[in-house]
């Protein structure tokens, strides 16, 4: 309608001749539910439970604090005193039990991997600064907090990633994946948000562990849901530094070194072990059967199966062989000699284990040192010489290796008990072997074994005088951190760097988040988030090869990908995968597209909010086409869709008889069809090469 003028004079009209636009939204606004230092802001107040948007570590640190120090890092200095000369080595472990909080680490891997605006939704506090009536988070161990921080996070428009770097404190994988089911299911409602996933933990043996059974198990199977979520693995390492308080931290200092000695021990233990160590092997080997008679069983087997005139040689009879013989016969010599064997192996262990700890606690006390020489001395004479078990174990093998090539009857006799080492003398020796006769009696205490047993357990009691000897008698022993810097600076900042080089493990979630973000202002939403290095990473907790990746990218039972990240020579550490948890399904298989589908649908729709109630009429029909096609064209020219022409890339069709019915009018149903080529990740490139024939 013309405006009606009342006054002379001359007036100004502008005649619109574009369409309305439609804003592209933001595509990679993450909201971080887990737990913070604090929540409050000075102007603000009470942050807990409040989805609150930041742009930087700096806000963050204001408002939410930091991370939770850690308390149980070990540091321990060892000096070692070499030709009257001391070394010093500083050694710095993880935590022993580390802090489950992970809110701090995860939003520096977010912008340090090119992050931008974020929210935060704090679900409770783990530091002193609470307000009235909250308590303090000592542990995660309340699935409802979680629940409740992504209810709060439903109300925000703004958000299109969801992430819990919290949620690997969870104690079970029931809760943990019933998180994310919670996290999908609103991704589906609200159709503008999408769900980063990890795996509740990893299996350091085995990419193909039980962590990876449990998302599949875990995680809903309805295409439709889990379409909104990426799952990736495994666990990154990280170059952060963990939060510490140098006054928490206690030193030890070893004069010598205590690591050596605890090695020594560890070793010991185990060859002194009574169900898999030496005294096995030696109950193994003295054990009565009850055929032929009251001789050694492995050695009592293997002669049996000589004089046996049944399925046995004959030996002392009517001597006989055949090719089953001689096998079973060599199948208990090979049972014989793994019984030897691993005495021999217990044997070499005891003597590096012995010898280490005399050298350990040589400088020291000598006299120490000299016992336990002296017990090894005893101990190897009940192994070494003419006739013992070290020279018939050697006889023994070079038997078994001549009967296995033995191919004529004479020849098999002479190696049986005709040649002066034979199989017949050798088994003889060790039967009547006194450390190992029949005649003494068996108990479960190594003590009890004549000579080879009592004489292991003198060793080990020499062994275990260096323990206390060469421990907690540094001058740093027992001082805070803290107070080291006043009593030695230089031993102090080796501390520190080395507490620095500690490679801090988290889970991917939030550097993937800050992946997308990146990828996504540089290239668009509709290029994969992958073949993308990961900043501030330096290795992986596990690592995955091609055959590993094969079961996680294209899962035939279950269906839901994994997004392996990969660390290639020359390259770096890489995510290498860009699928959704619906990895069989063609439609929605890859991130980028269920992300770009995300963001046109989110944009249009905002766009299109101007036409609520306008006149349903060929006039706006009109408009609203034309402002979206506009707009996807804008995204055709950008690379995001497929085709030479527009037509090819997209249509949007909207009009009576087209799609909506006169009923639909009436009724007040504009109905908008749009439909999107979306560009697809080239995910497998085949090379194929081939001979071409000279030609004339």
């Amino acid at each position: 309608m013309a405006t009606a003028y009342k006054t002379p004079g001359v007036y100004v009209e502008e005649i619109a001749k574009f369409p309305p636009s439609v804003a592209q939204v933001e595509t990679a606004i993450p909201a971080f539910i887990g737990y913070t230092e604090k929540a409050t802001n000075k102007i603000k107040g009470d942050l807990k439970g409040i989805p609150t948007r930041i742009t930087s570590m700096l806000e963050y640190e204001t408002w939410f604090g930091y991370a939770k120090p850690e308390t149980t890092i070990s540091v321990t200095i060892n000096d070692t005193l070499v030709n009257g000369t001391t070394s010093r080595a500083i050694v710095v472990d993880h935590p022993t039990t580390r802090e489950p909080f992970l809110m701090y680490y995860s939003l520096q891997m977010y912008f340090a991997n090119g992050g931008g605006p974020c929210y935060i939704v704090s679900v409770g506090r783990y530091g002193s600064e609470l307000d009235v009536d909250d308590t303090m988070i000592t542990s995660i161990n309340n699935f409802d907090d979680f629940k409740t921080g992504l209810g709060d996070v439903e109300k925000v428009d703004e958000i299109t990633l969801i992430v819990f770097p919290d949620a690997t404190g969870l104690s079970t994988a029931s809760e943990f994946y019933g998180l994310y089911n919670d996290a999908l299911i609103q991704c589906n409602k609200l159709q503008d948000r999408f769900t980063i996933i990890d795996t509740l933990s990893y299996d350091a043996v085995s990419p193909s562990d039980s962590n990876i059974d449990d998302l599949r198990n875990f995680i809903l199977s309805d295409k439709d849901i889990i379409k909104y979520g990426a799952a990736y693995y495994p666990f990154i390492k990280t170059i952060l530094d963990y939060q510490y308080n140098s006054k928490q931290i206690t030193v030890a200092h070893y004069s010598y070194s205590a690591e050596a000695y605890e090695t020594i021990k560890k070793n010991l233990d185990a060859i002194e072990n009574l169900g898999t160590g030496m005294p096995a092997t030696l109950k193994k080997l003295v054990d009565l059967i009850t055929t032929p008679g009251n001789i050694a069983g492995d050695v009592s087997n293997v002669l049996f199966k000589m004089y046996d005139s049944v399925a046995g040689f004959d030996l002392g009879g009517v001597f006989a062989t055949n090719d089953t013989k001689k096998t079973a016969f060599l199948g208990l010599v090979e049972t014989l000699l793994a019984s030897l064997d691993k005495l021999a192996g217990f044997k070499a262990k005891l003597n590096a284990e012995a010898t280490a700890a005399a050298s350990t606690i040589q400088d020291e006390n000598p006299v120490i040192a000299t016992s336990i020489k002296a017990a090894l001395t005893t101990f190897n004479a009940d192994f070494e010489g003419t006739g013992k078990i070290d020279e018939v174990t050697i006889n023994l093998h070079d038997l078994y290796s001549k009967m296995q090539a033995a191919n004529t009857d004479v020849k098999v006799k002479n190696i049986l008990n005709v040649n002066a080492v034979n199989f017949d003398a050798e088994l003889k020796k060790l039967e009547s072997y006194t450390p190992l006769n029949t005649q003494i009696a068996i108990v479960s205490t190594a003590n009890a074994f004549a000579n080879v047993g009592a004489n292991l357990t003198a060793v080990g009691t020499e062994i275990k005088k260096v323990e206390g000897k060469d421990k907690n008698n540094g001058a740093l022993n027992g001082r805070k951190l803290s107070d080291v810097e006043a009593v030695d600076n230089s031993t102090y900042n080796k501390i520190l760097t080395a507490i620095g080089n500690l490679p801090l493990e988290l889970p991917p979630s939030s550097a993937i988040a800050g992946v997308y973000a990146r990828v996504d202002k540089d290239r668009g939403v509709w290029k994969a988030p992958a073949n993308v290095s990961l900043n501030y990473v330096t290795n992986l907790s596990v690592k995955i090869t091609n055959s590993d990746q094969e079961d996680l990218n294209v899962d035939v039972v279950a269906g839901k990908s994994i997004n392996a990240i990969r660390a290639f020579t020359g390259k770096g550490i890489l995510v290498w995968g860009a699928r959704t948890l619906a990895g069989n399904d063609n439609e929605w298989r890859y991130v980028p597209v269920r992300r770009f589908f995300n963001m046109v649908e989110e944009s249009v729709k905002k766009a299109t909010s101007q036409f609520v109630f306008e006149p349903n009429d060929a006039n706006t029909w009109i408009k609203v086409r034309a402002m979206i096609e506009n707009f996807l064209i804008l995204q055709w020219r950008a690379g995001a869709l497929a085709g030479a022409k527009p037509e090819q890339a997209f249509y949007v069709r909207v009009g009576l008889g087209q799609t909506m019915t006169a009923e639909d009018i009436l009724n007040g149903y504009m109905h908008i069809e749009i439909g999107m080529a979306v560009v697809r990740p080239a995910e497998f490139i085949v090379l194929k090469f081939s001979h071409k024939l000279q030609e004339a």
